[in-house]
């Protein structure tokens, strides 16, 4: 079962640099759960054609 299985030292020390350090096993679990569905996500996407000036501009002003 993969509750049983032990979470691997990355994924803890991933969690960690992004400030999640203070996570219970079971939310260790659902981090790599949502990492690998992320991952996978990522794989499918054509990206060869892009550069960064395709990544959208997220721009706020005051009107």
């Amino acid at each position: 079962m993969a509750e049983d299985k032990p979470i691997p030292d990355d994924i803890r020390a991933q969690a960690k640099a992004l400030g999640l350090d203070k996570l219970t096993d079971a939310d260790l679990r659902q981090f790599m759960k949502a990492a690998q569905v992320a991952q996978s996500r990522r794989s499918v996407l054509d990206t060869r054609s892009l550069v960064a000036a395709d990544e959208p501009a997220h721009v706020y002003r005051l009107a």
